[in-house]
């Protein structure tokens, strides 16, 4: 990496240590960018406008150009309080992210993409926290995100504290969102620094890694970030492209496989693995591909590993597609079956299509489509529902299930009339 020199980037001194005042911790501000010198700008300034700085905290803050071609050198150079470093050669954001927790001197470490602010009172209410909770390695909350059709005003509205290695695995990384981070500078060299070879989700990766060392702290009651939403974005395209649906597995598995020989682990990596076959699922429907795409993944994992049959996380998504299945066809109930009797032939060393469990999956695929058919089709959505009480026996037995069928059935004033006339005789 190298230094700019046509203007400015440093502060004067900025390279050496000085005394820090007793009782002020410095937090270092790590911005790596690529082309956007423009976001850029109003990342910088968010971070400079933090509300206590050199009250609460010092702070310094490093911006790690990852070879722009547009005008971000001259950009950082705007800001000669800022720390600005331009790699040689594209490292990716993990390697521009490396670069700057290398430089960086703070006792603690707050992650900002440039695309992304922090709001004013981020540092001020979070160094307190960790300075209070020495256990505690990274605080992190919530964040507004703007950008798509529907903004997200608080997101995540909860998560884990505590030893969070369980949470964060079986959850994958829907609420992680570095830009809430603070982070002990220390972890990173215990832990390793982002894997470069990574694109997309290397916060996730950083987040299992540094889990398994500390406990984690979550900060409600309001966000402390601002994040955009963007369809150009590293995060979207890799989703898109199917850079996510390989590398999610991979790293979920390196985390299980650190994980001890108990039964209690054994439970951790099969929630893992049925959380992972959930999150490529929710993917594929999410980014365009709907349901065909989603369909053909449910059934290669189902024959890869048939236990997660069991699981609810991929049992909900097999629901949606019996769903969504019946609501494109004209006859929903022969294409329910049609895909129970799919799925029989994936675990095809499993149950035998007439014993209890495979005859109660049928009930529940049917009682899935009916509720799906029901706002638009609620004729149909009867005929389904009806046909899940004669397909699985069980339903008769279990009145919690037997509810909701009545329920989906009686929607027709006739239909209700009739069972009230028989349940009075």
């Amino acid at each position: 990496m190298s230094e700019t020199s046509a203007k400015p980037q440093c502060e004067p001194g900025a390279g050496e240590i000085g005394a820090l005042p007793v009782g002020r911790p410095l937090v270092s501000v790590v911005i790596p960018t690529y082309k956007r010198a423009q976001l850029l700008r109003k990342a910088i300034i968010s971070a400079l406008a933090q509300e206590k700085s050199g009250e609460l905290f010092d702070m310094e803050i490093i911006v790690v150009d990852d070879c722009s071609p547009d005008d971000t050198p001259q950009v950082a150079a705007d800001f000669p309080q800022v720390q600005y470093l331009r790699l040689q050669k594209n490292s990716g954001a993990s390697g521009a992210r490396n670069a700057g927790i290398k430089r960086a001197r703070g006792k603690y470490v707050a992650l900002l993409d440039d695309d992304d602010e922090f709001l004013t009172h981020k540092l001020m209410v979070q160094v307190p926290i960790l300075e209070a909770h020495p256990e505690g390695g990274v605080l992190y909350g919530q964040s507004v995100v703007t950008g798509s059709e529907v903004p997200l005003l608080l997101w995540p509205e909860w998560g884990p504290s505590g030893n969070v290695l369980e949470a964060f695995v079986t959850t994958t990384d829907d609420f992680l969102h570095p830009p809430t981070w603070l982070v002990r500078r220390e972890l990173f060299e215990r832990a390793g620094y982002f894997d470069e070879s990574i694109a997309g989700m290397e916060h996730y990766d950083m987040a299992l890694r540094i889990a398994a060392l500390t406990p984690w702290m979550f900060l409600a009651g309001g966000p402390v970030a601002r994040g955009r939403y963007s369809q150009q974005g590293l995060w979207y395209s890799t989703i898109v492209n199917g850079t996510n649906e390989r590398q999610l597995p991979q790293i979920v598995e390196a985390v299980l496989e650190r994980l001890p020989a108990t039964a209690e682990a054994d439970r951790v990596r099969r929630k893992a693995r049925a959380a992972v076959c959930a999150s490529i699922a929710h993917q594929r429907w999410w980014s365009g591909g709907g349901l065909k795409p989603t369909r053909e993944h449910l059934l290669m994992s189902l024959r890869a590993a048939p236990w997660l049959l069991q699981e609810p996380a991929v049992l909900d998504w097999l629901k949606r597609i019996a769903g969504a299945s019946a609501a494109t066809s004209r006859n929903p109930v022969r294409e329910v079956k049609s895909f129970w009797e799919e799925i029989g032939r994936a675990i095809a060393a499993g149950p035998a299509p007439s014993s209890p469990p495979t005859r109660r999956l049928l009930g529940e695929l049917l009682e899935a489509a009916a509720t799906t058919l029901q706002s638009g089709s609620p004729r149909m959505a009867r005929v389904v529902a009806l046909s899940a009480l004669f397909q699985d026996p069980g339903y008769w037995v279990q009145w919690r299930r037997l509810a909701n069928v009545y329920r989906l059935v009686c929607q027709s004033p006739r239909i209700a009339e009739a069972a009230s006339v028989g349940s009075s005789r």
